[in-house]
């Protein structure tokens, strides 16, 4: 299960923290002039916290809440690596520049360092992943009684396949199979599926609802180590082996608590709000007082 991203405004919060920075004898300086008219730097921050203010002096709350946490869960330096290591890992990531691109182009997020992925995104999604399960109770009895209402969304196989056009072909293909010849040769070979010339045909694992409706009606029903006979859908016919099946309550056992877990898991925006409910927040001026999440 890919794990969810945490998104925060660094550009924005980078924006705020420009403002702040901005000596009060410099307020009324003019910045732009336009044909007769001046923009002063008092006016651009002004519209700046206008538009943008509060969203960001909640981001910012919220960051230092998150840091806080933690330091106060005991997450470590070594903590943040292996979990680096292992999102790299998850996303299919082969280096540290593929991340950046990633989070670049796919999140739109302007991170320019691994360093800043991991200070401002990954460490705190971690401590709002800890947070928001720490309540969870799962006991034997539980799992036991979300399996049997859960079976058969629960099951899954490992299956691959051959695709061709036509049943004629895939009959030549299954007697081929039954003279002793390889599965992934003969997908090379045959199959009119682009990705079968390096899988092998190979499909992995997946549940109910992945496939065409006849190609899962067919392979949900074999015994492993089972080859079809042409199983004909909207992409032509395809020749089936059956290579694993996880049914039992034993062989689901691990999938039934991830799923119960993140069923019964807080959301990261209740997560956030309990962490403003719970802190010492003391807004020291009065024109801030509405804007935070909860003050």
């Amino acid at each position: 299960m890919k794990k969810q991203i945490l998104i925060a405004s660094i550009g924005t919060i980078f924006l705020m923290s420009a403002c702040n920075d901005s000596d009060s004898s410099e307020n009324g300086k003019e910045i732009v002039q336009i044909n007769n008219t001046t923009i002063t730097e008092e006016e651009f921050v002004a519209e700046l916290k206008d538009r943008v203010g509060e969203p960001i002096l909640n981001e910012m709350v919220r960051n230092i809440l998150l840091e806080d946490k933690a330091e106060e869960l005991g997450i470590t330096k070594e903590d943040v690596e292996e979990e680096f290591a292992s999102f790299k890992e998850e996303y299919g990531l082969e280096d540290d520049e593929q991340l950046l691109t990633m989070m670049q182009m796919q999140f739109q997020l302007p991170i320019e360092t691994v360093d800043e992925f991991k200070t401002n995104f990954l460490k705190p999604q971690m401590v709002i992943d800890q947070l928001a399960v720490e309540e969870v109770e799962i006991t034997e009895e539980g799992k036991k009684e979300y399996y049997e209402e859960n079976k058969e969304e629960l099951e899954s196989v490992h299956a691959r396949h051959i695709l061709v056009e036509d049943k004629e072909t895939a009959e030549t293909v299954i007697e081929q199979l039954n003279d002793g010849e390889d599965f992934a040769n003969l997908a090379e070979e045959y199959s009119t599926e682009p990705a079968a010339s390096s899988s092998g045909g190979d499909l992995g694992t997946f549940y109910r609802g992945d496939m065409v409706k006849e190609f899962e009606e067919k392979v949900f029903s074999m015994e492993v180590g089972e080859i079809s006979e042409p199983v004909k859908t909207e992409y032509g016919f395809h020749v089936i082996e059956l290579l694993d099946k996880n049914s039992t309550y034993e062989e689901v056992e691990e999938d039934i608590e991830e799923r119960m877990r993140s069923e019964q898991a807080k959301s990261p925006d209740e997560v956030v709000q309990e962490l403003f409910d719970e802190a010492n927040i003391d807004v020291k001026e009065s024109t801030y007082e509405d804007w935070l999440q909860s003050s």
